[in-house]
């Protein structure tokens, strides 16, 4: 009787548990097939991820199928636990021809009288071999001053990134993207989002790597950042950071400015922003040239011009890129930090082939290949409608047209290089059917690609 007893309550128990979670989920898969010069399979993809919700806890399994098979394997955890917040990651390449274990990485948090205090600990391959590392740091406010201070032992600092954005805004999400644009998913290349810990050298000896310490206080009309790092040999650097600077001048601001200082040399940046005011459909994008060995101001340069605007449901949009590479980027999308954290970002601007936003990913571009040489267009012009379908879901179209402005191997008339076009058929809310087409001056019709998107 107390045997039946106690399996009952397990019943009711497990019973419980399964009502309050929540199951969610989505599978996306697509093939694509080449028309020219030769009919067959270009590539296949097909990404399924399961989030299991119980608890306050999220638990994640997704894997990644290409046409060689499973290539990716993953399995995250975060939630919280009392006045603990923690979150885990352990993820495998599993590809038939050399399996392996990819990266294992761990993060947990308390706040305490104020204070958020955080460890970290990774275990991933490095070289030949495999290393693990840990970090411990806390971050405060007193006042106006908010501090942060950091040790790590066989891990790079990552004080910068959880000082700016928490940590749960920092340990990146493992996510499988197909190159996401504006307004929906690319289906063009995917891109991997890695975890962000980063174990330095392999062995089973954890060594003491950095002491960084960071402060954040307002003067005046702007906010000041300042860091010091330390390693095994000592000092390692004092940086400096201001940010949203104010010159007097209401179309030209300093987004950074920055100064960095070695016992060996200094280093010091500064990233312009034109401010273009309430631009209702037109957006430029702007560079500013400055020698700072001079302080001059050399030049302001129009990289790209786009133009949006919306009409029954349809947006309607053009882009032309004036300067395809840029020395440096006016207010940047990476963030820069003191002792070179990270780094502004220097990219080249190309056109997504579903939007028109100017990708600084240059697998995720549109581009057509003559004679092994790849060319990019440096004007756009398309169209997206977006509609409800008939069956529920959304319907919705596409049509891109590229171009370029001058002479090229891959144009045709009127300097036109392709065109992109890609559907969407909802048929129930949480099922859609995708086709899509690329066609090119050079080649024709180059491939076709049909997909089928799932969640729940």
């Amino acid at each position: 009787m107390k045997k039946a007893l106690v399996l009952s309550l397990f019943v009711m128990l497990g019973v419980g548990v399964a009502c309050s979670a929540q199951l969610q989920g989505e599978w996306d898969t697509w093939l694509k097939l080449d028309i020219t010069p030769t009919f067959g399979l270009n590539s296949f993809y097909s990404f399924l991820d399961i989030q299991y919700l119980v608890g306050g806890w999220t638990l994640e399994a997704a894997t990644v199928i290409d046409e060689d098979g499973v290539s990716q394997l993953w399995f995250e955890a975060y939630g919280s636990l009392g006045a603990f917040s923690m979150w885990s990651l352990a993820a495998f390449d599993p590809t038939p021809a050399t399996p392996a274990f990819a990266t294992f990485e761990n993060g947990a948090e308390v706040s305490i009288a104020g204070v958020d205090i955080y460890a970290l600990f990774a275990i991933q391959p490095v070289g030949a071999g495999w290393g693990s590392g840990f970090a411990l740091g806390g971050i405060g406010t007193a006042g106006d001053i908010r501090i942060g201070a950091e040790i790590t032992w066989n891990l790079g600092s990552n004080l910068w990134g959880i000082f700016l954005y928490g940590l749960n805004g920092w340990v990146t999400d493992w996510t499988y993207s197909f190159c996401s644009a504006v307004g929906g998913t690319d289906l063009w290349q995917p891109i991997w989002y890695y975890g962000s810990l980063g174990v330095i050298q392999s062995g089973c000896e954890v060594i003491f790597s950095y002491i960084t310490a960071v402060a954040q206080f307002p003067i005046c009309c702007a906010d000041v950042y300042v860091m010091a790092r330390f390693s095994c040999t000592g000092f390692d650097c004092l940086g400096f950071l201001v940010k949203n600077v104010d010159i007097g001048l209401d179309w030209l601001k300093i987004y950074q400015l920055g100064f960095t200082y070695t016992l060996t040399d200094k280093n010091a940046g500064i990233f312009f922003q034109v401010v273009t005011g309430d631009i209702v459909c037109f957006k430029p994008y702007f560079t500013v040239q400055f020698d700072e060995a001079t302080a001059a101001i050399q030049g302001i340069t129009l990289n790209a011009l786009t133009l949006s605007c919306t009409v029954g449901g349809c947006e309607f949009y053009w882009g032309h890129i004036f300067n395809h590479y840029m020395n440096k980027v006016s207010g940047s999308y990476w963030e820069s930090g003191p002792c070179g954290m990270t780094q502004p970002g220097f990219a080249n601007f190309y056109f997504m082939p579903t939007g028109l936003l100017l990708s600084r990913y240059a697998d995720c571009v549109w581009s057509v290949v003559v004679d092994e040489t790849t060319y990019y267009p440096n004007e756009m012009f398309g169209i997206q409608c977006d509609e409800d379908s008939c069956c529920g879901g959304l319907f919705s179209f596409g049509v891109n047209n590229f171009f370029h402005t001058t002479d090229s191997a891959a144009t045709g008339i009127f300097g036109w290089m392709g065109t992109y076009a890609q559907l969407t058929v909802g048929i129930g809310s949480n099922i859609s059917l995708v086709g899509a087409l690329n066609l090119s001056a050079a080649n024709g019709v180059e491939w076709i690609l049909m997909g089928v998107n799932v969640a729940w």
